[in-house]
Protein backbone atom coordinates (compact mmCIF):
# COMPACT_ATOMS: atom_id res chain seq x y z
CA UNK A 1 0.00 0.00 0.00
CA UNK A 2 2.85 2.37 0.85
CA UNK A 3 4.37 1.57 -2.52
CA UNK A 4 1.18 2.78 -4.29
CA UNK A 5 1.23 6.10 -2.41
CA UNK A 6 4.92 6.52 -3.19
CA UNK A 7 4.31 6.10 -6.94
CA UNK A 8 1.27 8.38 -6.91
CA UNK A 9 3.20 11.11 -5.08
CA UNK A 10 6.22 10.62 -7.34
CA UNK A 11 3.97 10.88 -10.41
CA UNK A 12 2.32 14.09 -9.11
CA UNK A 13 5.67 15.71 -8.26
CA UNK A 14 7.03 14.79 -11.67
CA UNK A 15 3.90 16.16 -13.38
CA UNK A 16 4.19 19.47 -11.45
CA UNK A 17 7.88 19.74 -12.29
CA UNK A 18 7.33 19.14 -15.99
CA UNK A 19 4.38 21.51 -16.20
CA UNK A 20 6.43 24.20 -14.47
CA UNK A 21 9.09 23.87 -17.17
CA UNK A 22 6.73 24.47 -20.05
CA UNK A 23 6.50 27.99 -21.38
CA UNK A 24 3.19 29.55 -22.27
CA UNK A 25 3.40 31.02 -25.75
CA UNK A 26 1.55 34.32 -26.16
CA UNK A 27 -0.75 34.62 -29.15
CA UNK A 28 0.94 35.81 -32.34
CA UNK A 29 0.60 39.48 -33.18
CA UNK A 30 -1.83 40.00 -36.02
CA UNK A 31 -1.68 43.32 -37.84
CA UNK A 32 -4.70 43.66 -40.13
CA UNK A 33 -7.35 46.14 -41.19
CA UNK A 34 -10.47 46.55 -43.29
CA UNK A 35 -10.35 49.65 -45.47
CA UNK A 36 -13.42 50.83 -47.34
CA UNK A 37 -14.18 53.88 -49.43
CA UNK A 38 -17.36 55.36 -48.00
CA UNK A 39 -17.79 58.06 -50.68
CA UNK A 40 -15.96 60.15 -53.24
CA UNK A 41 -16.64 63.35 -55.17
CA UNK A 42 -15.28 65.12 -58.23
CA UNK A 43 -16.50 68.60 -59.09
CA UNK A 44 -17.67 69.55 -62.55
CA UNK A 45 -17.31 73.22 -63.50
CA UNK A 46 -20.12 73.92 -65.96
CA UNK A 47 -18.91 77.42 -66.77
CA UNK A 48 -15.62 75.94 -68.05
CA UNK A 49 -17.21 72.62 -69.02
CA UNK A 50 -14.46 70.60 -67.39
CA UNK A 51 -13.88 68.19 -64.53
CA UNK A 52 -11.75 69.12 -61.53
CA UNK A 53 -8.29 67.57 -61.44
CA UNK A 54 -8.83 66.73 -57.73
CA UNK A 55 -11.09 63.98 -56.38
CA UNK A 56 -12.05 63.95 -52.71
CA UNK A 57 -12.21 60.48 -51.12
CA UNK A 58 -13.81 59.57 -47.78
CA UNK A 59 -12.64 56.29 -46.26
CA UNK A 60 -12.91 54.18 -43.12
CA UNK A 61 -10.10 52.07 -41.67
CA UNK A 62 -11.00 49.42 -39.05
CA UNK A 63 -8.34 47.63 -37.01
CA UNK A 64 -9.22 43.92 -37.25
CA UNK A 65 -5.96 42.66 -35.74
CA UNK A 66 -4.89 42.08 -32.13
CA UNK A 67 -2.31 44.91 -31.89
CA UNK A 68 -2.67 48.66 -32.33
CA UNK A 69 -1.98 50.19 -35.74
CA UNK A 70 0.48 52.97 -34.97
CA UNK A 71 0.96 54.11 -38.58
CA UNK A 72 -0.74 53.25 -41.86
CA UNK A 73 -0.32 54.11 -45.53
CA UNK A 74 -3.11 53.50 -48.06
CA UNK A 75 -2.92 53.65 -51.87
CA UNK A 76 -5.98 54.59 -53.91
CA UNK A 77 -6.43 54.31 -57.67
CA UNK A 78 -8.88 56.50 -59.57
CA UNK A 79 -10.14 55.03 -62.85
CA UNK A 80 -11.24 57.46 -65.55
CA UNK A 81 -13.82 57.32 -68.33
CA UNK A 82 -11.11 57.34 -71.05
CA UNK A 83 -9.37 54.24 -69.59
CA UNK A 84 -6.58 56.10 -67.80
CA UNK A 85 -5.91 55.66 -64.08
CA UNK A 86 -4.18 57.67 -61.38
CA UNK A 87 -2.73 56.43 -58.10
CA UNK A 88 -2.13 58.44 -54.94
CA UNK A 89 -1.67 57.61 -51.28
CA UNK A 90 -2.44 58.91 -47.83
CA UNK A 91 -1.30 58.03 -44.33
CA UNK A 92 -2.50 58.20 -40.76
CA UNK A 93 -1.80 57.32 -37.16
CA UNK A 94 -3.22 55.43 -34.20
CA UNK A 95 -6.07 53.00 -34.83
CA UNK A 96 -6.56 50.96 -31.66
CA UNK A 97 -7.53 47.28 -31.67
CA UNK A 98 -11.21 46.89 -32.56
CA UNK A 99 -11.65 50.59 -33.36
CA UNK A 100 -12.02 52.52 -36.59
CA UNK A 101 -11.24 55.95 -37.99
CA UNK A 102 -12.91 57.97 -40.73
CA UNK A 103 -10.74 60.26 -42.82
CA UNK A 104 -10.51 62.00 -46.20
CA UNK A 105 -7.84 62.36 -48.82
CA UNK A 106 -7.43 63.87 -52.30
CA UNK A 107 -6.37 62.14 -55.50
CA UNK A 108 -4.81 64.29 -58.22
CA UNK A 109 -5.95 63.22 -61.70
CA UNK A 110 -5.21 64.64 -65.12
CA UNK A 111 -6.77 67.81 -66.47
CA UNK A 112 -10.42 67.36 -67.40
CA UNK A 113 -10.46 63.62 -66.62
CA UNK A 114 -13.84 62.24 -65.55
CA UNK A 115 -13.39 59.66 -62.77
CA UNK A 116 -15.78 56.69 -62.88
CA UNK A 117 -14.54 54.66 -59.89
CA UNK A 118 -11.98 54.57 -57.09
CA UNK A 119 -10.48 51.53 -55.38
CA UNK A 120 -8.14 50.82 -52.48
CA UNK A 121 -5.22 49.11 -54.24
CA UNK A 122 -2.67 48.58 -51.45
CA UNK A 123 -1.83 49.40 -47.83
CA UNK A 124 0.92 49.11 -45.25
CA UNK A 125 0.29 48.79 -41.51
CA UNK A 126 2.90 49.35 -38.80
CA UNK A 127 2.92 48.49 -35.10
CA UNK A 128 5.86 49.86 -33.13
CA UNK A 129 7.20 47.76 -30.25
CA UNK A 130 8.59 50.12 -27.65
Amino acid sequence: MKKKYFFVILFLVLAMFLSGCSEVTPPAETLSADIIITDWEQNYYSSWQEWSDLVKVWYKITNTGNVDIDYYKIWFTAYCEDGSSYEDWTNGLAVDVGHYEFDTTWINVGKNKKVTSIKVTDWELTHYTW
